[in-house]
């Protein structure tokens, strides 16, 4: 009953289709899967990334809709007296201050450690101790206890999560011990918090004590590092109305503070993790490409064996419309199903990548985040790209004419227009240009760059069909050597239908690109950063504290037997003035390294860009004074230059620093600069050391001296003491982990290509059958029909390993530009042999496994029923 209706009929045509070639459905499926499962998953795993990171700024706001944060980040910070100044005004309900410290459990003193996350160095163990007003706070954000009560003002008390307290054997009642400047203090747990809220900030390693207190133990006296403003509810719903409150505070709030929304200091964590995600999101484009090539390799094998089916069909009356409605048909039912099992598909892929994501980005929170209109975006990505596949073999179906399909003839052989291999050069011309002879505005640089690179791949996929012949001749001799007289026969079989080949060997193409430009990146990157970390630390050991410690502990350092240099360095967030800012876009927030120039040269070295002068009289200039170093990043973001000048705010004002020299810098932190401790006292205000880095003398054990170092000072200073080697290592390892995802990216790359292969020497196999008949009538026994089809594998992956290679030295160099222009590093491509040989054996074995099922096909043939085919 439904079959007469015509809608309905190409899809029961279809389905009937669809059981017939079961093995041809799951080929298509599996493709479609794993196109929609890597965009999915892609998608999810950068939503849910930021997300995460949202969150951990929303559990520090909560129901704040502005804050209040230093305009600079010194010990300064926001004067108190502006709590009451803001809470005077009327659109104001609630204005609660705090601050934040990181101090150690003093039990955990001993081991403390330092992580290692994208945004640079991550706190290990950590314990992040908040001076909240225990009235106001609970109104603005989240307490919930699950028992006690909350600290009161001016006592030695905190609220903990219960979660850390349950971990550390403490109750109600118990003094949490923690490391202050001046020793250790005590505060007894009064209240203990459910997971929920402020309990999950630092993956729940904090602690809430009264405002005063905190200040107390840690020289903050007046100084807030943040006040949280609850407005009135009309004005927080409505987006205009909070902007202009949000300008009317601004006056109030003076000079050396600003007002800002809470989602804006969230907003500067993503911006780090821009050039990351897009390079995830470039590779979830890269298995739409290649996958695309499977769903349309696939759709017209199916053609190619259904053409006599057609044939009749068109014989009975069927019009070419007709004919192509069926195999659209086909094409939504295989889209749907595969899209549906992509996304399952996709959220498997994105709980891995999430995994192995946490190893990268530290958040505390690596739940999913899966909107519905990214599931309906991915289902949508499956059905556009099979049914745009499938739309050249339907309009190839459509053309075959009844007289054309019953003939019993081959129809291998084709003749490829011109105008092919001819718009692949255009475009890889055009993709090239894009790259090197293209000034793109910063903010379409990685939508330019992405474009550009698919256009050259594209490009590369179209002048197959011109190098088909000679990469041919460049495979006979192998296939001839392993396989004899078939190796031969079989080699030449791939010029036999040119399209077909083209596919398959751009999906291999592509998949060996992506493998080679990436581990070329890789390498490349390593290499930089190794000698850039040789130069930057330099020294045999590396001192650090989590309270900032006196510069005079270099003395105390200086008394250790083997003991030859120690060099202080002090790490400060400051901003650049708005004068300096090239536009409003451009990252107004610096990390300011403080060095002493004389004892840090004899430790280590800066690694100096090119064209910078003389070494000598660059760090002549910087111990002058009023002059800074500045890392390739900030020197191309404020299009600055040796002599330039950036202003900078201090707590004296506005100051100009000269440039002294443009600087290498890996840190991944954004921009970096270097200044003198003169110029941190004078204009910054500011003293201490973040960290040592000791240089051993000649003739000492550096663990031994390091043990001395432990022994003497640990107990009493808290100190983490790491050789530069491990510290190196930890660095270099996290570089490893980030590039491992786009290795899992790449073998699924590979398993499509491999797809790729099995799918065209099927067909081969199918619309030679009457030929192999014909040979095994005329004595071929089965194994030299098996050596024939491997033969023709073999000839396609030596062509997709050349292709490969050559265009994956292409690409990479082109990654490496692109990365030096969106991050502003200067990375010289590096060459390395390891992806050059990785291609080229999985160009070779990759194939010749997946040859298999079609040869054992082939070699299987009856010869009477092969011969009687069509």
């Amino acid at each position: 009953m439904l079959t007469s209706i015509p809608f309905i009929t190409p899809f029961f045509l279809a389905l009937r289709n669809i059981r017939t070639r079961r093995w041809r459905t799951g080929l298509t499926v599996l493709g479609i899967v794993l196109g929609v499962g890597v965009v999915l998953a892609i998608q999810v795993t950068n939503q849910s990334t930021l997300d995460s990171l949202r969150r951990v700024f929303d559990r520090t706001t909560g129901q704040a809709s502005l804050v209040v944060v230093p305009l600079q980040k010194l010990s300064e910070g926001v004067p108190e007296e502006l709590v009451d100044k803001l809470e005077d005004a009327p659109e104001v309900e609630i204005a609660a201050p705090s601050i934040q410290v990181q101090t150690l459990l003093s039990s955990e003193a001993e081991s403390w450690q330092i992580a290692f996350s994208m945004q640079g160095i991550a706190p290990g163990n950590l314990f992040l101790l908040y001076g909240i007003d225990p009235q106001r706070d609970p109104a603005v954000r989240i307490y919930q206890l699950n028992s006690g009560r909350m600290p009161d003002w001016g006592e030695y008390e905190l609220v903990l999560p219960e979660k850390l307290a349950t971990e550390k054997t403490l109750q109600l009642g118990d003094n949490l011990v923690i490391l202050t400047p001046t020793g250790e203090a005590r505060l007894r747990i009064v209240g203990l918090l459910a997971e929920e809220g402020v309990a999950m900030l630092n993956d729940g390693v904090a602690g809430f004590a009264p405002l005063d207190v905190v200040q107390e133990l840690f020289n903050h006296s007046g100084a807030l590092d943040e006040i949280a403003l609850k407005v009135a509810s009309e004005i927080a719903e409505d987006p205009y109305a909070l902007e202009g409150l949000k300008d009317r505070l601004e006056a109030r709030v003076g000079d050396e503070s600003q007002v800002m929304f809470p989602a804006a200091r969230g907003e500067l964590v993503s911006q780090m993790l821009a050039t990351y995600q897009f390079g995830l999101t470039f590779f979830s484009l890269i298995a739409i490409f290649v996958g695309a090539f499977l769903i349309y390799n696939t759709f017209s094998m199916t053609i190619v064996e259904r053409t006599r089916e057609i044939g009749m069909l068109r014989a009975i009356g069927m019009n070419r419309w007709n004919v192509l409605r069926l195999v659209l048909a086909e094409a939504v039912l295989l889209s749907l199903a595969g899209s549906i099992l992509g996304v399952g598909a996709g959220l498997v892929l994105a709980r891995g990548l999430m995994r192995l994501m946490g190893g990268v980005v530290v958040t505390g929170d690596a739940a999913l985040h899966v909107p519905v209109e990214t599931l309906l975006q991915s289902i949508a990505v499956g059905l556009g790209v099979t049914l745009a596949a499938a739309l050249i073999p339907g309009f190839q179906a459509a053309r075959i004419s009844p007289l054309e399909a019953l003939r019993i003839r081959s129809r291998s052989a084709e003749r490829i227009n011109p105008l092919v291999w001819i718009s692949g050069l255009i475009l890889m011309l055009a993709g090239w240009a894009g790259v090197y002879r293209v000034r793109w505005p910063e903010e379409m640089l990685a939508s330019a760059g992405t474009a550009s690179i698919l256009l050259v791949l594209l490009g590369a996929t179209l002048t197959v069909t011109l190098a088909v012949a000679i990469l041919e001749r460049l495979a006979r001799p192998l296939a001839t050597g392993l396989y004899h007289a078939e190796g031969r026969l079989g080699s030449a079989n791939v010029r036999r239908s040119v399209g077909r080949t083209t596919l398959t060997v751009a999906s291999l193409m592509v998949a060996l690109t992506m493998i080679i430009s990436i581990t070329s990146l890789a390498f490349s990157f390593e290499k930089d950063m190794s000698a850039w970390i040789d130069s930057a630390l330099g020294g045999d050991l590396f001192v650090r504290s989590p309270i900032p410690m006196q510069e005079s502990f270099a003395r105390q350092l200086y008394a250790i037997p083997g003991v030859e240099v120690v060099t202080p360095a002090r790490i400060l967030e400051v901003k650049a003035s708005s004068k300096s800012r090239p536009s409003p876009k451009v990252d107004d927030t610096f990390f300011l390294t403080a060095i002493d120039p004389q004892s840090y040269r004899r430790v280590s070295e800066m690694q100096f860009a090119a064209g910078q002068g003389d070494l000598n009289a660059n760090w002549g200039r910087l111990a002058q004074g009023s002059a800074v170093f500045i890392s390739n990043m900030v020197a191309e973001r404020y299009n600055l230059d040796q002599g330039g000048q950036l202003l900078l705010q201090t707590p004296r004002g506005e100051h100009a620093f000269q440039v002294a020299a443009v600087v290498m810098d890996f840190t991944g932190q954004g921009g970096v600069i270097y200044v003198t401790y003169n110029d941190l006292r004078r204009w910054f205000a500011e003293r201490g050391a973040d960290r040592f880095i000791i240089k051993v003398a000649p003739g000492y054990s550096i663990d031994a001296v390091a043990d001395e170092i432990k022994d003497r000072f640990q107990d009493r200073h808290h100190i983490s003491i790491q050789t530069t080697q491990a510290f190196k290592q930890s660095i270099l390892d996290l570089v490893d982990q980030s590039f491992r995802l786009f290795d899992v990216l790449s073998l699924i790359g590979v398993i499509i290509g491999g797809l790729g292969v099995i799918n065209t020497l099927t067909m081969n196999v199918i619309e030679r059958q009457r030929e192999i008949g014909g040979l095994r009538s005329l004595g071929m026994m089965r194994v030299q029909v098996l050596r024939m089809v491997l033969a023709e594998a073999l000839a396609l992956g030596v062509m997709g390993g050349v292709y490969g290679l050559l265009f994956g030295y292409a690409i990479a160099k082109i990654m490496i530009l692109g990365l030096n222009l969106m991050v502003g590093y200067d990375l010289a491509y590096q060459f390395t042999p390891r992806p050059y040989l990785i291609g080229a054996l999985i160009a070779l074995v990759v194939v010749q496994a997946a040859a298999v099922y079609p040869a054992r096909r082939a070699a299987a043939l009856n010869v009477v029923e092969a011969i009687k085919h069509e």
